[in-house]
């Protein structure tokens, strides 16, 4: 989620150190990621991480649906292509949908008493976590609709990504 990369430009990696970028739409890093590197600067950061030749991974997490959600991840993976497009080597990335569980909302709630994140449970399905919590989550056919776009929108813009996981 940030962009302070000037000083890794030059050093050695060998190709042994992989930068895994937090990226995502210009709605999400606006309204939810308080105090991190823009959608632009983040861009620019894994253009310059890629031109020093360092394998490159990013991380789109939470991917949210929302008014135009469509529309911005497709923005998104555009300008991820514009900027990357003479980067041959694998890209990898993983997938998260954005998910809660009721000690985080009310946390948030707290922290944010006006926020825009979508944490209406009715609208949501649980599912038992690794760590012996319930999470929401999307229903499975938003969350199919999400895995669906987002590989195509990868697989259509990058022939050397590799989708490491969507959860």
């Amino acid at each position: 989620k940030f962009d302070n990369i000037d000083t890794f430009l030059k050093a050695n990696h060998n190709k042994h150190t992989k930068f895994r970028f937090s990226i995502n739409s210009r709605y999400v890093i606006d309204n939810f990621e308080h105090n991190t590197a823009s959608f632009e600067a983040r861009i620019e950061a894994a253009r310059k991480i890629a031109s020093a030749g360092y394998p490159l991974g990013f991380i789109i997490a939470p991917i949210m649906i929302y008014n135009n959600w469509k529309i911005e991840y497709e923005e998104l993976f555009n300008r991820l292509k514009s900027q990357l497009n003479d980067y041959n080597e694998k890209i990898t990335f993983e997938l998260i949908q954005h998910r809660f569980t009721s000690t985080a909302k009310n946390l948030i709630l707290k922290r944010f008493p006006h926020t825009k994140l979508d944490m209406n449970e009715e609208t949501r399905q649980l599912k038992w976590g690794p760590y012996g919590k319930f999470k929401y989550i999307y229903p499975k056919e938003k969350s199919n609709d999400i895995k669906e776009y987002i590989t195509h929108l990868i697989n259509s813009n990058f022939t050397n990504s590799v989708i490491e996981y969507f959860t």
